[in-house]
């Protein structure tokens, strides 16, 4: 008979379990003070609640419960109304400190006999085992519980701090061990989580990042490591329609008069190169019907908005219309993988064709890229692929370098379908004879590599290339 789960209904975590918890099973969620194990239990419990599944909350420490719930009152999902009607609060600490581990056995068997609990949860467990027999009293009291939670079709959670004389998950038969991370990387902060067992299913292994709102935990699958549909081919083909790049005088040297839809092109500049001109270029060609998603790292959106109507660009009225979407990305503490997931959700919702990425070195400071930046690109750029989008990157080099702790710049874009870079001089002879004769210093944006084509010559004078599409006087 298949053992029943028990969904955590927590965005992402079920995504990790495959299908969330099981029922009649002990987890064991361990990690420092303050990485989010208390929030997270009480989002479960109230969350449940909604489906009228009860909750037998039990703290081992001496702090209130009304301190705490001051604290779940900032949470979207807390509900004043559920407290002592789905989600009962008790406290086991005088019965530990008489009677210890025994005795909060007999307190959990009254009271969830009492509230026909389906979730239980026990928050700040620690065992002090130079006061006693430490090994044999958790295994003893583990074995109890299992036995308990099981007669009572009743899932628990043990909440511990994970330290030295905290309880020993290793030695213990419990179901499954989620660790709380909590991890520093330059200015930034990240937590992760690590399953480090779970018994009866597999899991997305590695460990996922998450973040900690006013809405509760979030948790970020590592991208790369996300089960492949088997109804879906594992190889997205291109489309054979092409799409303008935004930019006539690029176009006008591209064999097919565009880029193919569903590619992912890249351009690589320094600092001021005209990168972001390029991007903007490609953005504006969006329309209602095939909109655009911007994701900037460093620019805000009316700072592009003004760029955009310097060069004769309708990004503005492009935003005010729906054909196009500006976001910010890499803000505060996100993870690699929440930026990954932030950039498909969006996708989504706005039903994006183009994309715009503009800065990699904002997905790069991050503490797993060094690590992961290739498999996780090449799985970002996969299901872009798969949805259709055709997608454009920038990238600084020395940024990038800075951001990542290591140059990487030349394998990243070997990911890509499109290259494009910024020289100050041109690549072919006519247009070196053409500058020359002008007298003058231009941005040359050469074609490195075009998927499924070729371009009739290597660089493109940036600055003719878009200003060919301001409307006559501008």
């Amino acid at each position: 008979m298949r053992m029943k789960r028990l969904p955590t209904q927590v965005p992402g975590l079920d995504e990790i379990l495959h299908g969330g918890l099981f029922g009649g099973g002990v987890y064991i969620f361990e990690g420092p003070p303050g990485v989010g194990k208390t929030t997270l239990a009480n989002q479960i419990a109230y969350t449940l609640a909604q489906g009228d599944v009860c909750t037998l909350y039990v703290t081992m420490l001496a702090e209130s419960h009304a301190r705490m719930l001051q604290h779940m009152e900032g949470q979207d999902f807390f509900q004043r109304s559920q407290v002592n009607a789905r989600v009962f609060y008790i406290s086991g600490y005088r019965e530990f400190e008489t009677d210890g581990l025994k005795g909060v056995v007999g307190l959990l068997r009254a009271e969830l006999a009492r509230h026909r609990a389906s979730l239980l949860v026990i928050d700040g467990l620690v065992v002090n085992r130079e006061a006693m027999s430490a090994d044999e009293s958790v295994r003893q009291f583990v074995h109890e519980l299992q036995s308990l939670v099981s007669v009572m079709s009743c899932t628990c959670l043990v909440l511990t701090s994970g330290h030295g004389n905290a309880l020993s998950a290793e030695q213990t038969m419990v179901d499954g061990i989620f660790a709380f991370e909590d991890h520093g990387f330059h200015w930034r902060a990240e937590r992760r989580l690590q399953v480090r067992k779970f018994r009866g299913s597999m899991v997305i292994r590695g460990s996922h990042t998450f973040c900690i709102s006013d809405k509760g935990l979030r948790f970020f699958p590592r991208l790369e490591s996300l089960p492949i549909d088997p109804k879906k081919d594992n190889s997205p083909q291109l489309a054979v329609q092409h799409v303008s790049s935004g930019m006539p005088g690029l176009d006008g040297v591209l064999r097919e008069r565009g880029l193919l839809a569903g590619s992912a092109g890249i351009v690589v500049g320094e600092s001021g190169s005209g990168k972001t001109t390029v991007a903007l270029a490609f953005a504006s060609s969006a329309t209602v019907e095939e909109p655009a998603l911007f994701m900037t790292c460093t620019e805000t959106a009316d700072d592009l908005q003004r760029a955009g109507s310097n060069l004769g660009l309708a990004i503005a009225e492009a935003v005010d219309s729906g054909a196009l979407q500006i976001e910010r990305l890499g803000l505060e503490d996100e993870s690699m993988d929440e930026m990954g997931h932030k950039v498909l959700r969006l996708v989504d919702e706005l039903g994006a064709r183009r994309l715009v990425i503009d800065g990699l070195a904002g997905l790069a400071d991050t503490l797993a890229f060094p690590e992961r930046g290739y498999r996780f690109l090449g799985r970002l750029l996969a299901e872009l692929r798969e949805r259709g989008v055709t997608s454009l990157f920038t990238v600084d080099p020395a940024a990038l370098a800075v951001a990542a702790g290591t140059a990487l710049a030349d394998g990243v874009v070997g990911l890509f379908d499109n290259a494009f870079d910024f020289s100050s001089e041109p690549r072919s002879l006519a247009a070196s004879r053409e500058t020359a004769a002008e007298g003058v210093g231009r941005r040359w944006l050469g074609v490195t590599k075009v998927r499924g084509g070729h371009a009739s010559q290597q660089s493109v004078d940036v600055q003719l290339a878009v200003s060919s599409r301001r409307p006559s006087g501008s």
